[in-house]
């Protein structure tokens, strides 16, 4: 029957990867290692400093890809290097919680780790990457301390963290966190594989770094981070910590149930374990979020269920396992969720993501309190009913990451299947396919040797053109106005070092289904607005969603049309 499941999880969740287009953050995490394919050098043609690390990992597979198919299908080809990548990571979780767990039961935590996607989007960002590797790497090291052969697990394990913390750098400081904890553990339990830990956990993101330092310039790495964090909001003050905080707690509706839950849990615990049961059934529910069908509901309620490790920790702290699982896994966690979430724009949001493991921890301690009481009530022959705690956590995922599409249509409305193009394979609605087309159509006479742009917030459009990019920000983002001059005169002279584009195009509105999609308004005096002005640009394609503009002199000519 569990194997069933799983059957049935894995296959549903490959199914969802062929379905919905997105033009905004899905594509930006293909066209980054796209770019270095065809030439771009990182943190000198681009200079958003989010995905580029990550880009670097991608970049061999991306690289391979191209050779036989160009970019058709590439964003499909990217999604199917995601779901192996939860696969492994599914199967690290399933042999690390063997430890500790009857299989049944650590099969099905384990295939939470094969459908959790952040934001929903299944392609090979800092988020997922980070994510994935992170949790395998804190799992297999509190492994190692109870593994035959530590030293392997310990190294696996530290090198699962430094490719963390190499392609989300922010995650170094958990990373820190997970070795330290595991070195003094090991110690205490006289293991070994400390050093090979340590030095592939911090010395892979330190090599990598250096390697980039080396290529790109120290100033230029520097001034990237500088300013993404001025610009782009990946950083903040105490103000922001506060604001992680809040989002927390509105996020949590059901907050005046499962505070009293868990205050009568504790009570029946101590009075008959057995009663509690219900309650422990219960817990998963109630820590949902707002809106199951949201592309941010898993990280919410990852972010919410994780805390419950601790006061479930208070009722199974004797079981094996129970403390490592604590110290080495769900602390180094609760520093990775504050470190995604500080240093993203999208703030609270993101403290999901690096706190993935802690979920994980609670999971395992509602199975160890179901078994516990089961036994204690001398019913030790229904211990399989543990399963049951860690099936409601695995159907709360399964629909929060299959029902939602990021930045598309329902998926009953995703009827119509792109066949050309980047996107080629994946289905979307009728509408979106035809403006697809439309879109390329009107670039279809802008070639390899021409150069082309895109603003603001259109990284797809470098994917739905032969012509090179000319930019070092493939995601010119929407600021707030008082940081536009500065922030857009940094693009303009990095134009001016290596000449304007041949192509521009502005887009006044990403769609993202017929009635929705993100208007982008561009202010008269904008820098990147003035220098598309004629006599240096004239106007050729106006459409309702966006313009394209051609250098004056250019031999890249459009045939001038109007919608």
């Amino acid at each position: 029957m569990i194997l069933a499941v799983g059957i049935a999880v894995v296959a549903i969740t490959y199914w969802r990867i062929w379905y919905g287009v997105d033009l905004t953050d899905e594509s930006f995490y293909v066209v980054e290692p796209y770019r270095f394919v065809i030439g771009a050098r990182p943190f000198v043609d681009e200079t958003s400093v989010t995905q580029q690390t990550t880009a670097l990992l991608v970049y061999p597979f991306v690289r391979a890809y191209y050779a036989f198919e160009g970019v058709t299908g590439v964003v499909l080809f990217v999604r199917h290097l995601q779901f192996l990548l939860s696969l492994l990571v599914g199967w690290a979780v399933f042999s690390s919680l063997r430890v500790f767990l009857e299989r049944s039961c650590a099969l099905l935590i384990a295939l939470a780790a094969v459908v959790f996607v952040p934001f929903t989007v299944h392609s090979l960002s800092y988020d997922s990457v980070g994510s994935s590797l992170f949790t395998v790497g804190c799992l297999l090291g509190v492994r190692s301390l109870v593994d035959r052969r530590p030293r392997r697990s310990a190294a696996l394990a530290g090198a699962c963290l430094g490719l963390a913390a190499y392609a989300y750098l922010p995650l170094v400081v958990p990373v820190a966190v997970c070795v330290a904890v595991r070195a003094a553990l090991a110690r205490r339990g006289r293991v070994g594989g400390g050093v090979p830990h340590a030095l592939l956990a911090l010395g892979l993101p330190a090599v990598g770094m250096a390697a980039v330092v080396a290529t790109a310039g120290f100033s230029t790495v520097v001034d990237d981070y500088r300013r993404s964090s001025r610009f782009l909001g990946q950083a903040g003050g105490l103000h922001k910590l506060h604001l992680i905080a809040s989002h927390e707690w509105t996020t949590l509706p059901l907050w005046y149930a499962l505070l009293p839950a868990l205050v009568l849990l504790v009570i029946l615990w101590r009075v008959r374990p057995v009663l509690a049961l219900p309650l422990l059934a219960a817990l998963p529910f109630l820590a949902r979020p707002p809106k199951v069908v949201d592309f941010a509901a898993s990280l919410e309620y990852v972010a919410h269920f994780g805390w419950l490790a601790l006061p479930l920790f208070l009722l199974v702290r004797r079981r094996h396992g129970a403390t490592l699982l604590l110290l080495g896994v769900w602390l180094p966690a609760l520093v990775a969720g504050l470190m995604t979430a500080y240093s993203s724009a999208n703030g609270g949001v993101n403290f999901g993501v690096g706190f993935f493991p802690a979920a994980i921890v609670a999971a395992v301690f509602l199975v160890f309190a179901f078994e516990d009481a089961l036994v204690g009530a001398g019913r030790a022959e229904l211990r399989w009913l543990a399963v049951i705690p860690a099936a409601g956590v695995l159907a709360l995922l399964v629909v929060a990451d299959t029902l939602p599409v990021y930045r598309d249509g329902t998926l009953s409305k995703l009827t119509a299947r792109v066949t050309t193009g980047p996107y080629a394979g994946l289905e979307t609605t009728p509408w979106k396919l035809g403006w697809l087309g439309r879109l390329r159509s009107d670039l279809a006479s802008v070639g390899p040797n021409c150069t082309i742009s895109f603003f603001n917030d259109f990284p797809a459009g470098y994917l739905l053109t032969e012509a090179r990019p000319d930019t070092n920000d493939a995601w010119v983002a929407t600021v707030a106005r008082s940081l536009v001059r500065t922030y857009q005169d940094e693009l303009i002279g990095y134009f001016r070092r290596h000449s304007y584009p041949d192509v521009a195009v502005v887009v006044r509105r990403i769609p993202y289904t017929r009635n929705s999609g993100r208007s982008n308004y561009y202010w008269g005096n904008e820098p990147l607005v003035n220098v598309l002005r004629p006599p240096a640009y004239r106007l050729v394609r106006y459409r309702r969603g966006y313009s394209i503009f051609e250098r004056s002199g250019t031999p890249c000519a459009l045939k001038t049309l109007h919608d």
